[in-house]
């Protein structure tokens, strides 16, 4: 009897494995080659399951290095999900690099700033933007043991602008703005060049006169824009004679690693207001959803923390093939608030620090990180997803035996010169759920 009885148990396991097995190739709409080497298809089925904890949680980022990242950012901007944004850029000029002669009698003109944009905007296009020119009061310098410049680093600046200018960025075509500054201050600076004052002769000494500039956006801005660190300050002057010669000085920035962005958000109200206290928010306690928007200093962590419960699956004998598919809250990136188009995954641990980024073989000698093949669904919105290839890194983890909170970061690759946020579905969500599928052997 016991042997009949295990015969007919061992049937039944069978039926229903191989039942579960064609129900998934005949469900799964896209074809994947696991290749022949890894399964001795006499012995082993093939098993999907789609059903695995996805721990998502968001995760504060302290700072990040915003200095010679090529980009100038200023404006204000009121996400209704990650608060009111502010962005503004410092920086310092240095002396002409061509040579001029300021012959007696010439006559100063004017002092502009020219700003190129670089295409890189984040909010309302259609509302008046604004944008003002301030003095630094102190030349910018590292503090001790620094060489870079951070996100979170401010300088101060002379509330009185030198400049300003409004306009509206659409249906606008234009690629450069000037920003006329005061006349009282490039009189004074055209006065020293056409006298050879040693405080234009060196950049040393023109940095302790002249101190640098405060790129900022106005207050009732609804927009953040962006611009190349291509600025340059023009000295517009005529030289006399019997015809008007027009002339111009140009300045440009001295270093670009003295160039550097200051982003300040105010998450008051928001789901993830306490996240600067609490370090890490549980996506439970966020609306079921992880906030990303590197730049401002959120970002999500990924973890699989029960994953080691494959081992109790019947027959289980080892992860094949695994599939991250990440999907946007439903409806989240509508209107203003695009997609970041590419997104990395990056390896972690309890410290929560960015490492490796999780890359795939493309040959026998080479990788390539990978970025999510974003896949816009732009009907219902519903199979909008970034998808990622996590079979050799769940094979490591699932051998971690204790206390594993290795985890997944995600971020753009140009994480501090582009404000795309994303909020993530996680697996309780009531629209879109971010899943992992796993394929793994099953001995028959």
């Amino acid at each position: 009897m016991i042997k009949k009885y295990r015969y007919l148990k061992f049937l039944i396991l069978s039926s229903l494995l191989s039942l579960l097995f064609f129900s998934i190739i005949s469900c799964e709409k896209q074809s994947i080659d696991f290749g022949t080497g890894f399964i001795d298809n006499t012995i082993t089925n093939l098993v999907m399951v789609d059903t695995a904890t996805v721990d998502i949680s968001t995760i504060q980022v302290d700072s990040a290095i915003s200095s010679n990242t090529y980009t100038i950012l200023s404006g204000n901007y009121n996400d209704e999900q990650f608060g009111k944004i502010k962005a503004q850029s410092f920086l310092q000029l240095g002396i002409p690099s061509a040579t001029y002669d300021i012959p007696d009698g010439s006559v100063f003109d004017s002092l502009e700033v020219v700003l190129k944009l670089n295409k890189t905007f984040y909010g309302d296009t259609l509302s008046p933007y604004t944008v003002t020119i301030h003095q630094l009061n102190d030349p910018i310098t590292y503090a001790p043991y620094q060489n870079s410049f951070y996100n979170t680093n401010s300088r101060a600046y002379n509330t009185d602008a030198l400049g300003s200018t409004q306009w509206v960025i659409q249906p606008s075509s234009r690629d450069t703005v000037a920003i006329k500054l005061s006349a009282s201050m490039g009189m004074d600076l055209f006065n020293k060049l056409q006298t050879k004052d040693p405080a234009v002769q060196t950049n040393d000494q023109f940095i302790n006169y002249f101190k640098g500039l405060a790129i900022v956006g106005g207050p009732n801005n609804n927009l953040i824009l962006g611009f190349s660190d291509s600025l340059t300050m023009r000295m517009h002057y005529h030289k006399p004679g019997v015809f008007v010669q027009n002339a111009v000085i140009l300045f440009g920035i001295k270093e670009a690693n003295y160039q550097f962005n200051n982003i300040i958000s105010n998450r008051s109200g928001m789901p993830i207001a306490s996240l600067n206290s609490s370090r890490s928010l549980p996506s439970a306690k966020t609306n079921n959803a992880g906030f990303a928007q590197y730049i401002t200093g959120a970002m999500v962590k990924i973890r699989f923390p029960y994953l080691r419960d494959l081992y109790l699956l019947p027959n289980f004998v080892k992860i094949i093939k695994a599939e991250l598919i990440i999907k946007p809250v439903q409806n989240s990136s509508l209107g203003y608030y695009n997609l970041p188009p590419y997104l990395r995954l990056s390896f972690t641990d309890q410290a929560n620090l960015l490492g490796a980024n999780l890359a795939i073989a493309t040959s026998a000698t080479a990788t390539s990180v990978q970025y999510g093949n974003l896949y816009q669904d732009n009907l219902y919105g519903t199979q909008t997803a970034y998808t990622y290839d996590v079979t050799n890194y769940l094979q490591t983890q699932i051998a971690i035996a204790l206390n594993n909170q290795n985890g997944l970061l995600i971020s753009p690759p140009n994480n501090t010169a582009i404000f795309n946020r994303l909020l993530i579905a996680d697996g309780t969500n009531s629209s879109n759920k971010t899943q992992v599928k796993i394929y793994y052997a099953a001995v028959k």
